[in-house]
């Protein structure tokens, strides 16, 4: 695993293919695991028209705290074939991923290792205790099945929407088999998920 993060990173994507990816994504650049669309300033960032990304979330996603650092927010450039492993650093092999997903993803071999047990107990302000799931938990479960599972149905797809991890039974745990992916609209919790970062900090245990 170091050896491979090694070589990930002895690879320069310059702003030739930065520019061609962010061409790519048009008419809105989204990462390509989740479905977070990319603001202006990540934009300038990643194309290196300004030093400065985006700042940290004023509320984060207790299920995918993605903002509570700013390179989280940033564009980073995922080899969908590892270096390692012989991916080549061309347009075909990459694509645009968030921070918070890009990292998750490169703590493990690929998206579908993963630790057994949850990530502790969140005590949310409005749900009570909440199970958090493992963050490639909730990664995996959006990034393979990449649209909206609500069961009346709905045609948002990652390519077209931020996508969130859900339960299927609002009384169980945040468990693998009880996640399911939702859109904005019909997400369950579309009004509880977000937290502000020190509480979430705060409010959780081991």
């Amino acid at each position: 695993m170091i050896l491979a993060r090694r070589a990930r990173k002895r690879v320069e994507i310059g702003i030739s293919l930065r520019e061609d990816l962010w061409a790519l994504g048009q008419p809105q650049p989204r990462c390509y695991l989740c479905g977070f669309l990319f603001g202006p300033q990540a934009r300038d960032k990643f194309l290196r028209e300004s030093k400065a990304g985006p700042p940290v979330s004023k509320l984060v996603d207790f299920t995918r705290p993605r903002g509570q650092l700013p390179a989280q927010l940033c564009i980073e450039v995922d080899h969908v074939i590892p270096v390692a492993e012989g991916g080549q650093t061309i347009v075909d092999n990459l694509r645009l991923a968030c921070g918070w997903c890009n990292s998750t993803k490169n703590r493990y071999t690929n998206i579908y290792d993963a630790t057994p047990w949850s990530g502790g107990i969140f005590q949310h302000p409005a749900l009570g205790p909440v199970t958090r799931p493992q963050p490639l938990w909730v990664l995996r479960t959006v990034a393979t099945r990449r649209r909206c599972e609500h069961p009346d149905g709905c045609s948002s797809k990652i390519e077209d929407s931020e996508l969130f991890a859900g339960p299927r039974n609002p009384k169980g745990a945040l468990t693998p088999v009880n996640l399911a992916v939702y859109c904005e609209t019909h997400d369950p919790w579309h009004l509880d998920r977000w937290i502000g970062p020190k509480r979430l900090a705060a409010s959780s245990t081991a």
